[in-house]
Parts: C-alpha cells; structure tokens; sequence
C-alpha cells in the first residue's frame, strides 16, 4: 500500500470514529464527539477535536497530491499524542494514580476509540514509501 492510499484510508478511519462510540458503560455509550462538546467541561475536552481535524488534514492532504496546511509528520503523529493525552497524562495531571491508569486501560473501551487507538498507532509507527 502506498503512502496516499494510506493516508486516505486512516484519515476517513480517524475521522469516521469520532463519531461512533469512544466508551460503552452498561449499555450506554458515548462518542468522542459527545464528549468533546459535552457543556460542563475545561480545556481537555477540546482536545478530542484533534483527532478528526488530523483526520480530515490527512484525507485532504492525500487528495491534494500532498500538499496540505500542516506538515503530515506533525498530522501522522498528533492523534497519537492526543489520544496518549487524554488516557494517560490527562488523569496523572488530576492526581490519578499510576497504577490505576494502568489498569483502567481498555475497560469500556467502544470502537470508535478502538479505531481511533489502531489508526494512530499505524500512522505513528509505519512509513511506507510513496508513489
């Protein structure tokens, strides 16, 4: 697979799951995107937002032949940032401790941030060659 069609496909992945379910809890759910415009809330809800404009930026900038606003190793590393955020630094900052972060990891997870995690991860980690 080629770095466009890569591109493509986890920029629509990224910015699809922001809309499905990012947490299941007794059978309720909510997505990222409740979450991020959730009303009261600080600063780090906003954070979410990330996540799809990267998305969007990487969708954008693969059907521009590569020309997009932001450099795409600044977009193929930022939803993991924030994602790495809002798990893990978000709560260590609120006075969580470590070891329970640790263990709350994965638990009520839904798929959209499953997608989300995936996503990132390959478009951090793999460097295809481009065409």
């Amino acid at each position: 697979m080629d770095k466009k069609t890569l591109n493509i496909v986890l920029g629509a992945a990224l910015l699809g799951s922001f809309f499905l379910a990012y947490f299941s809890f007794f059978g309720r759910s909510i997505s990222g995107f409740d979450m991020a415009t959730a009303s009261p809330g600080n600063w780090q809800q906003y954070l979410l937002f990330l996540i799809p404009l990267s998305g969007l930026l990487l969708l954008v900038g693969a059907l521009n032949n590569g020309n997009s606003i932001l450099p795409g190793s600044l977009l193929s590393i930022l939803p993991l940032l924030t994602l790495l955020y809002i798990m893990i630094a978000g709560p260590l900052i609120k006075g969580a401790a470590i070891g329970d972060i640790f263990k709350a990891l994965g638990k009520g997870y839904g798929i959209g941030l499953w997608i989300a995690i995936a996503a990132s991860l390959v478009l951090a980690f793999y460097r295809p060659k481009s065409s």
